[in-house]
C-alpha cells in the first residue's frame, strides 16, 4: 500500500506537569479513557504529553482540517501498542509510534 499521510509531533512535558484530572483543557482535547489511562500513572504528564503528541501526529497525517482533536483517541492494547480511534471507530489503516523522556514528547502517524 502507498503512504498517504505522515504527521510527527514533539511536546515539552513540562506543559503538562500541573494538570489535575478535571481541567478545561483536558475535557475538550482528550477523551474521558485518555485521561483515565494517564492519570493511572505516577506521573501523568508525561503520558498526556505522550497522547497530545500522538493526536496532532494523527491530525498532520490525515491532512484534514475538518477532524476535531477530541474525536481522535489514542488507545492502548493489552501490550501497549497504541492505536488509532476515530470517532468511536478503529484505524487499522493509521499506525502510530509514541516515545518520551522526562523532558519531552513525541510521535509519529503513518497513514496507508
Amino acid at each position: 500500500m502507498a503512504i498517504q499521510g505522515i504527521g510527527i509531533d514533539i511536546v515539552e512535558v513540562k506543559r503538562f506537569s500541573s494538570f489535575e484530572k478535571e481541567n478545561r483543557f483536558l475535557s475538550d482535547n482528550f477523551t474521558e479513557n485518555e485521561v483515565d489511562y494517564c492519570f493511572s500513572y505516577r506521573d501523568p504528564s508525561v503520558h498526556l504529553a505522550g497522547t497530545f503528541a500522538a493526536k496532532e501526529a494523527v491530525y498532520k497525517a490525515l491532512g484534514r482540517s475538518d477532524i476535531l482533536q477530541s474525536v481522535i483517541e489514542i488507545r492502548r492494547e493489552k501490550k501497549g501498542k497504541p492505536s488509532v480511534w476515530i470517532a468511536g471507530r478503529c484505524q487499522k489503516s493509521i499506525f502510530i509510534s509514541i516515545s518520551h523522556t522526562k523532558d519531552v514528547a513525541t510521535a509519529i502517524a503513518l497513514k496507508q
